[in-house]
This record gives structure tokens, sequence and C-alpha cells, in this order.
């Protein structure tokens, strides 16, 4: 069922363009046996699901001009699909040997060939298509620059995806000030290119151009916390106040990150000269964040048991969340080994309970993932922040 579904609109696809060829070539007198003997050869190829030889009969078949473009660009798109690459890029070069399709048809071959040799993961030569089309500045330029973008990223050279989504970020008009339509997705992306480029930079010894680069990675998403903790984790020696800030900015903007910039808040808190009480500033985060990792931490950090689990029993009662529940019960266990036996089952099936959550695609996990695995998106895997979380 799975094969039959593309291969009837492959079907309907052939006849369009069997029908199409033959009312141009009637207008011009040529006589269409030949050309009939040849499509009813692809059909039957077709339907003994030979891809490759329907694609060669195909093409004697069906004239190639502007009125057949699509049919020859559907089924192209439709062998690319089924991973029949090699059938894709043939109807694709087939067209572009035809001088008579006008320029826009022409890029558009152009665009769908760079499209197949991506699939085949022939990244340098899909790239100078592109380029191509870019220079041109083809109706395609937007379509060519977000598979260029792509290239980049998958090779992981930032320096040229950095440079490619710059130039598709919104452009601001020079009498109205404003600024044109843009994917939102693409200033997230980009301010993840630069941290990534800032990590390989800090990996090289370069701290100074990697705190530039992350001061870039701001501007272009400010609400990106990946940017904000790599800078707080590199000005740490020299600026603690200036980390702190940063961090302090994090878990009030996304409260779902405070648990992320505890390890760095303890260092930071560690390097003031003149450090006002660590526990108050703690707590003091804690009741804004609401968060059951740092209400934890300032129970550890309480005079007395007594101390700790009252005030434990007070963020429950502000916010009920399965890790705090945890952290009352084995207070108020005793210490025997039934007891500690319940509390460490406990953690057990807490451990075992994913951490992380992507918003866009629902993928789940115990590692914190700045590209989703699953959807490819930057950004958008954080911190569960639920009763079952933090």
């Amino acid at each position: 069922m799975e094969l039959l579904l593309p291969f009837t609109l492959l079907f309907f696809a052939t006849a369009l363009g069997w029908l199409l060829g033959r009312r141009s070539q009637s207008r011009s007198g040529v006589s269409g046996k030949g050309r009939d003997d040849a499509y009813y050869h692809s059909l039957r190829f077709l339907l003994s699901e030979q891809p490759g030889t329907a694609v060669d009969e195909f093409i004697q078949a069906i004239a190639v001009n502007e009125q057949t473009l699509d049919t020859h660009l559907s089924l192209a798109r439709l062998m690319r699909g089924k991973g029949e690459l090699e059938a894709a890029t043939r109807i694709h070069q087939n067209l572009l040997a035809r001088p008579n399709l006008p320029k826009s048809g022409l890029q558009q071959v152009h665009l769908e060939l760079a499209k197949d040799y991506i699939s085949a993961g022939l990244h340098d030569r899909a790239e100078r298509l592109l380029r191509d089309l870019v220079a041109e500045a083809s109706e395609n330029e937007a379509e060519a620059l977000d598979y260029l973008q792509q290239i980049y990223q998958a090779e992981k050279d930032w320096e040229k995806a950095i440079a490619v989504a710059r130039r598709r970020l919104p452009k601001r008009g020079w009498l109205l000030k404003q600024k044109t339509d843009s994917d939102p997705q693409v200033s997230v992306a980009l301010s993840h290119y630069y941290c990534e480029l800032a990590d390989e930079r800090a990996s090289a010894g370069d701290w100074t151009q990697a705190k530039s680069i992350l001061q870039k990675a701001r501007e272009a998403d400010a609400e990106n916390p990946r940017a904000a903790m790599s800078l707080a984790k590199l000005v740490m020696d020299e600026q603690p106040e200036y980390a702190l800030n940063l961090l302090h900015a994090v878990a009030e903007g996304q409260p779902a990150y405070a648990s992320e910039i505890l390890p760095l808040f303890r260092d930071a808190f560690s390097r003031l000269a003149d450090a006002p009480s660590y526990s108050q500033a703690l707590r003091a985060l804690a009741q804004v964040t609401q968060s059951s990792t740092l209400h934890n931490e300032v129970a550890k950090d309480c005079e007395s048991l007594e101390a700790a689990r009252a005030y434990l029993k007070d963020a429950v009662s502000q916010r009920p969340t399965i890790k705090l529940l945890l952290a009352l019960l084995e207070r108020e266990l005793d210490a025997s080994e039934s007891g500690r036996e319940i509390v460490s089952e406990l953690h057990s099936l807490c451990a075992s309970r994913p951490s992380y959550c992507c918003r866009h695609c629902g993928f789940s996990g115990r590692k914190q993932h700045w590209l989703c695995p699953s959807c490819e998106q930057w950004g958008t895997i954080a911190p569960i922040r639920s009763s079952q979380g933090d």
C-alpha cells in the first residue's frame, strides 16, 4: 500500500505530461507515434516497480517545455522522496540541458538538483548551485539561503552559517524604518551558531574572542540562556559580579534554568571579595524562581533538621513537586535501614524519569541538547518545569 500511492500519483503526473507533450507536438506538426510507444513503455516499467528504467522512458516520452516542466519536477520529487536519488538527478540534469526553458524555470531546476545533492550528502555540489542562485538574486534566493544554512550547520562551519543567517535576518527600510518579515527561528539559530563558535575559540584558549562572540550571541537572541551562562563562566575570574548578574537574569527570566545555573552561581559567589551571605542570596533566588532544586539546596544549608523540615513544608505548600516531597520525606523518615531503602527506591524512580523536554516535538531525555536531535530546532529543549520536574 505504501508503494501504491506514490506510483499512482506518478501515473497521473506522467499521463498529464504526456497529454501536454502531445498537445505541444501536434501544434508543431511532429508525429507522436514514437512518443506514444515510449510513454506506454514507461508506464509498464512504473507498474513493474523499475523506477530507474521508467525514468529513462519518461524522459524520452515527455517533451520538455514550459507546459510540462511541473510534471518533470513532480516526478523527480517523487523519485527523491523514495530515495531514488540517481533517477531524480537524471531528470533534473535532462531539464538543464534544454535551453528552451525560461530563466525562472531553470533556476527552479537548479534548486531541485541542489536538494538531490543534499539528500545524497554531496554538499559541495549543492553549495555551488545554491550560491549561484543567491548570486543571481533569483526568485528562489530565500529558499537557497535556507538550504545553504542547513549545509553549513551540518558541516559545523559556524562562520559560514553565521554569514548566511545574518543575511536572512529582517532588513530595516531606509525611509520607513520597518523590518521585513523573517522566520524568528533564524535569530535563535544565529545566536547558537555564535555560541558554537565561541566554544571553539575558548577551547583553543582565545577567551577574549570567545567573550566577544558570546556578546554577539546575546545580541542575536537576548533570551538565549546558553549565551548568558557561557559568558558568565568565562568572566567568572575577573568579573564575578557581572557573572552573577548574568545568572540572575537567566534564573529570573526563565525559571526552568534555575537548577542549571546553580553550580555557576555558587562558584561566582565564592569569588566575591566582599561576599554577602550566600545562604541569603540563594534563599532569595529560590523564592523568586520557585525551583525545587534551589529549595532543596537551601534546606541542606539550614542550621538544624527542624529548620530544614519547616522550610521544605513551606516550599511544598507554595508549589508541590515530587522533588520537594521526596526531600521532605527524606527528613521525616527515621534513619533506620527500612527508611533508607524507601528513600533510595524513590530516588531511583525519580532518576529514571527524563529531565529535559523539547517544546517543539516532545523529545525528552536526561541530557541538555541545545540542538534537538529529533526535530533539529535550536533552543527548544529545556529542563522540565512541572510537578514531576524542577
